[in-house]
This record gives C-alpha cells, structure tokens and sequence, in this order.
C-alpha cells in the first residue's frame, strides 16, 4: 500500500509540474492574442477595411513584421516588392503590415511610389500601427544586441495581440520573435527575410581577438577580462539566436555570405535559400557609359561601419603616388553645384561622399570625414555630402568614373549594384557579399600590390560575344595601399578595357539583381506556403 501511495503521490506531482508551463503558456496566449473574441473582433474589423478578391479562393491575412516600414532604405524595398509580388499573384490576400510610423494608409501607399516606384492596391493593405517600437530602437549602453532582441519579441507581441495573421512573416531579422509566433499558435508559419545576422562567428573572432571595430568598443579590446566576458556573452546571445531561428518555417537571406553565416546557426539548410534583393537599376542603366569625368563617387549612408576614413586614406595614398593629379595651390576651388550645372570641368581628380544622415551623430561624423580631408591636405579634393536629393545623386552617378565602397562584410550591398548599373568602374571592400555575389568575378591585387589587369584582347572578345566570354565586373581591395592602386587603374583605363568592364558590370546588376530576379525567387519560396494553408484549411 505505500508503494502506491508513493507511486500517486509522484504522479501528482509530476502532474502539477507539467501542468504549470501548460498553464503560463495559455494564459501567455489569452494575454498576448487576447480571447477567441477580441481575435474574431479584430479580423472582421480588418475584413470591413479591405477588398481581396475571394471568388475563387478564400481569402489568407500575412502579417509582415517591419517597425520601419515607412523608411525608405534597401529593407523596406525589399518589404514593399513582396507586397507587389503578392498583390500581383495572389488577389485573395490580405497584406498587414505591422509598422511603427503613424502614417495614413494613404501617405503611405503614396510615399512607397515615390521612393521605389511602386504601385500598391490599398485594397489588400492593412497597417496596424505599433507603439511600442521604441523597445528596438533604443540605444542601450551596454547589451544593445540582447536588449534589443527582448525589446522585438515586446513589439511582436503588440502586434500578434492588434491581429493574428495566417502567415506571421518577419523582413528585418528579429528572429526572437519567432519562438513567439510558434508558441502562440502551431499553426501560423513563420517566413524569414534575414539582411545581416544578428550575431554572427566574425563578431566573435573580432571580439575573441581584441581587435576593436564597430562592434567591440576599445575599451573591452584593451582588457582581457572584459573580452572574456564579452565572449562568454556573444556565445550565449549567438545560442539563443540558433534556437529562435530554428522556429522558422522557410528562411530567405540577402547574399551568400548572410545565408552561410544563417545555415550554420539556424541549421535549416534545406528551408534557407538566397534571394537577392530587387536593385531598381532601370533609369541608371540607361546612363552613356562614355563623357565621364575624373571623379570618384562614393555612395553609402554615413554610419561607422560604412568605414569612409579608409577612402579618404586611399584617396590621399593615390594623390600622393600621383602628384600630377593633385591640384595645386593656386588652382581656383571647384564647387558641386557648378560641376552639376555643367558651369565647370574639374581639371582634377575630386571624391565625392554622398550619404544619409540619420541623426546628429551621423552629421558629425560627416564633419570628421572633412576635418581629416583638411588634416591630409586634400580637402579642396574631397566633397562630403549629406543628404542630397535623389536626382543629385543620380547626376553624379551619370558623371562620375569610379565608385567606390569600402565597408568590410557589408552583407550585400544594394549601392555597389546601383554604381555599376551607372557605369562607373566599380571597388569594393575584399569580404562577405560584394565578394562572393557581386563583384564576381573580380580585379584585386597580385602579390605584388599591383593590380591583375585583364588583357585588351580579353576586353574584345567579352564585347564581340558577352554571352560566352567571362571578364571582370569591377575592382576589390582591403587596404588603403590596394584601393588607391584601383583608383589610379580606374581613373587611367581606356578603350575596350573600359567598355568591357562597364559593360560586364551592367549586364550582371540589371539580371542578376533586378527586380524580375527577386519575383521568381520569393515566389519559389512563398508558393509552397500558400499550399501548406490551403492544406490544413482542407483539413479543418
């Protein structure tokens, strides 16, 4: 009899113990979705807003979780061309897009055509405006990744709370919102659109290795014990990453090099594949390739890991190899402006910077770049510009010679493709995605330090027969010794050198990454999960 009594007073327990999770897991469900009632409330107030076409199929709600969507980076070009994909393909969804902009559906729909040229039904569009998106854009003090990653399963549960959607489909890279989604409800698939790991193996190898960058401050560089700590710290961030992101049903990444660095810490490789965000290369492409001024472009926004000290430093390396391109004292100084208006013709070789400021601490960093072209005396050479509107941006495209990028592991790298849709004769930084997709295949330095340049009579076999011949698209480099060796080689190649490179680098931005590209890709991916619903609405 005590045997028994022994083996139910276990079973009990062990009962209660089960029990619990069980119970804080529905009541996290009644707390987070609401009741069955509010969910049926908020769908049918949703369904009164919107119009798809459900002759022939029922209609299906995908979510897309993105706090910026009314931004109008590489991101939210890829967000809205997934709209149109779907609006194109599939008439009997509804799109929801959670998003933290109190913005007007109309507004917005407006300034998506304005900013990527293109044209959103507001028939199959719902926005569920979000409060709470300053948990993910804070800048904490220490922990920044980890706090917010919390902060994004904190707005995600705002959003799954405002509307449940069929498809939960997240295109920023919060992958700790997915264990959320799953644990709420088995039956919403989650879809991935990772641009850049949120913890990665280079970060730790660069914090492992007290190398001090943009994501490991001097300070712990310079301390063994804070490196120790801060390596025990990314090992944990980087296993609760895996663990989050193996709550993904179908997994899409920017490049190869995000999608290697995704498969090896989601490990679904079968579920991960690259598609390549849509370039919108159709008015650059049809720039002459030829009246090109001695001007190198360089295009990215002016945030510190884009690294535009090591242009400067290679621009003034390649000057100083070069006197005769340096302007001389007495040489009348050359202002943007005119050289747009075609009033003057730079005489001498000029950098240009264009990038975005998003706040003051990218303006002063604007600042730095000027003060360090003054300290190296090339300042009357080098113009950094902020903010300039798009149609300026596309003259110096028109204009200018040589691009230039020189951010390391820039994970893809949508304005290299836009520099060589331009024509320009292209370098990028030796890593991750303009490496293994876009300048591929390549001019980088011998051993020597010199440049491996492709031959004339290579250059006049691509042009007679691009189809069968393979030539280089562009330039890469590491150092500042190596991209002023590819600026000299930029500025000073001519004839059908020149035009094969120009033409090599257009042909693979405007197929490669066009925006046709992108269609049949997500469509390869999305396809299948239309069918999964279909499937288990059959079975209901």
């Amino acid at each position: 009899m005590p045997l028994l009594e022994t083996v139910i007073h276990y079973s009990l327990v062990l009962g209660v113990v089960l029990a619990i999770p069980m119970v804080v897991a529905l009541g996290l469900q009644v707390l987070i979705l609401g009741t069955q009632s509010h969910q049926t409330s908020t769908r049918q107030h949703v369904a009164s807003l919107t119009h798809p076409d459900t002759r022939e199929h029922p209609v299906y709600y995908i979510g897309f979780f993105h706090p910026y969507a009314n931004a109008g980076g590489g991101g939210e070009r890829v967000l809205w061309t997934m709209v149109k994909a779907i609006q194109d393909k599939y008439p009997f969804v509804v799109c929801v897009i959670y998003a933290g902009d109190s913005t007007s559906l109309a507004d917005l729909v407006r300034g998506v055509q304005t900013k990527f040229g293109l044209r959103i039904n507001k028939d199959t569009l719902h926005v569920v405006e979000l409060t709470r998106r300053l948990w993910v854009e804070h800048k904490y003090e220490r922990m920044t990744l980890l706090l917010q990653s919390v902060g994004s399963v904190v707005l995600a549960a705002e959003a799954l709370h405002a509307f449940v959607p069929d498809v939960f489909v997240d295109t920023v890279g919060f992958a700790f919102t997915y264990p959320l989604v799953s644990m709420l409800s088995s039956r919403i698939p989650v879809v991935s659109y990772t641009h850049y790991p949120t913890i990665s193996s280079d970060m730790q190898t660069l914090v492992s290795s007290r190398e001090a960058g943009v994501s490991n401050d001097p300070v712990v560089a310079n301390s063994q014990m804070l490196t120790e700590l801060k390596s025990v710290y990314y090992r944990g961030l980087a296993m609760a990453y895996a663990f989050a992101g193996s709550f993904a049903s179908t997994v899409m990444t920017n490049s190869s090099w995000t999608h290697n660095h995704i498969v090896k810490l989601f490990g679904i490789p079968r579920m991960t594949r690259v598609v390549y965000p849509p370039c919108d290369t159709q008015v650059l492409a049809e720039f002459p390739l030829d009246e090109r001024k001695s001007i190198i472009v360089s295009l990215a926004q002016f945030r510190p890991e884009k690294n535009h000290e090591l242009q400067i430093d290679a621009f003034a390396k390649f000057l100083e190899a070069n006197p005769e391109f340096v302007m001389p004292t007495g040489a009348a100084n050359v202002k943007p402006a005119d050289i747009l208006a075609s009033r003057v013709e730079p005489e001498y070789p000029l950098l240009v910077m264009l990038g975005g400021a998003r706040n003051i601490e990218d303006e002063a960093r604007a600042e730095v770049l000027r003060q360090k072209a003054e300290a190296l005396r090339i300042g009357r050479q080098v113009h950094v510009i902020v903010n300039a509107p798009w149609s300026d941006v596309q003259s110096w495209l028109r204009i200018g010679r040589v691009g230039i990028h020189t951010m390391r592991d820039e994970h893809f790298g949508i304005n290299i493709v836009e520099m060589m849709a331009a024509g320009l004769l292209t370098v990028a930084h030796d890593s991750a995605g303009p490496r293994m997709d876009i300048i591929t295949p390549a001019i980088r330095c011998a051993s020597d330090g010199k440049p491996s340049l492709p031959s004339e009579a290579d250059a006049r076999a691509y042009l007679k027969s691009s189809d069968s011949v393979e030539f280089p698209v562009g330039m890469v480099a590491t150092t500042a010794a190596e991209f002023a060796q590819m600026i000299a080689f930029g500025l000073r190649v001519t004839g059908p050198v020149e035009r094969a490179l120009q033409q090599a680098a257009r042909n693979v931005a405007t197929t490669k990454f066009s925006e046709a590209a992108f269609y049949t890709a997500f469509y390869s991916r999305f396809d299948p999960v239309i069918r999964w619903l279909d499937i288990q609405r059959s079975d209901d």
